[in-house]
């Protein structure tokens, strides 16, 4: 049964497992795992989606799924969660690299807006010539 749940300890092993998957040398962080909201299959990972953390602004760094969470309105739960999971955490505003127009289209269902204008402040922290999208987190609804 399909269900979402926040990254949990004894999970570590399954999520490099299940990353491992779709990136064969990734060298995950951590910290940043522990940040992660998952969907789960009979606790086998299918989906998850993290954030990293730069003082109130949270960075979109994981954020996969495969065909089993696809589709499924786990995947808006999912982010749903992770909204609420950041918020509590004091992050106001997610940020994605988007690397498509496809992936565009996802995020803007769940809430994101291009960012437009001088976008140097993010280059940091994000890859050059990768669109970006964010989402404010205050005042946001998501139950």
């Amino acid at each position: 049964m399909l269900k979402v749940e926040g990254y949990a300890l004894n999970d570590e092993a399954k999520v490099l497992e299940f990353i491992r998957k779709v990136q064969a040398n990734a060298k995950p962080d951590k910290e940043i795992l522990s940040r992660s909201v998952l969907i789960k299959d009979d606790g086998e990972i299918v989906g998850m989606v993290s954030y990293e953390s730069h003082g109130d602004l949270g960075v979109i760094r994981y954020f996969l799924y495969d065909t089993r969470a696809a589709g499924t309105d786990l995947a808006v739960g999912m982010f749903f969660e992770l909204y609420k999971r950041a918020r509590e955490s004091g992050i106001k505003k997610l940020i994605a690299q988007i690397p498509s127009p496809e992936v565009a289209i996802l995020f803007e269902m769940l809430g994101f807006s291009k960012v437009t204008g001088d976008i140097s402040v993010y280059s940091s922290i994000t890859r050059p010539g990768i669109e970006i999208m964010a989402i404010t987190l205050d005042g946001l609804k998501y139950e």
